[in-house]
């Protein structure tokens, strides 16, 4: 049985804070679920002035190798309808960022997330959720 986790409702709510000042365990748990749960978010469900940051948050956090090769290739793919065509110009350093638009560069802020990438996390998570 599925969490009730609103995956997009919580992308939704770390693009409106800021990607820079939403809270670290929100910002966990949308990595945690979009690595682990193999949901695919569906950014129609997300306010199309925060798509931008959200977009950018899903798809950079899609490239981790925690995630399958086959579940990246879904996300990505489900992201591609939203990224902007022209989007506006950036201080950022980050070729995502600049791609989506984003308002701010998530770069700095990875590193809090390293210990829930490991293959030693992502099994003591199966055992605490009684997988196999």
């Amino acid at each position: 049985m599925k969490d009730a986790f609103d995956l997009e409702g919580a992308i939704g709510e770390v693009a409106r804070q800021g990607l820079m000042r939403a809270p670290f365990d929100l910002l966990r748990s949308v990595a945690e679920h979009l690595w682990y749960e193999r949901d695919v978010p569906d950014l129609s469900k997300v306010a199309p002035e925060l798509r931008p940051d959200a977009g950018y948050l899903v798809d950079r956090l899609a490239r981790f190798n925690v995630l399958a090769k086959d579940q990246k290739l879904k996300v990505l793919d489900a992201l591609a309808p939203y990224q902007p065509s022209n989007p506006p110009t950036s201080d950022s350093k980050d070729p995502l960022a600049i791609k989506w638009g984003a308002s701010a560069d998530i770069t700095m802020r990875l590193s809090e997330l390293m210990p829930y990438q490991t293959r030693q996390y992502a099994a003591s998570r199966n055992e605490r959720k009684g997988g196999a």
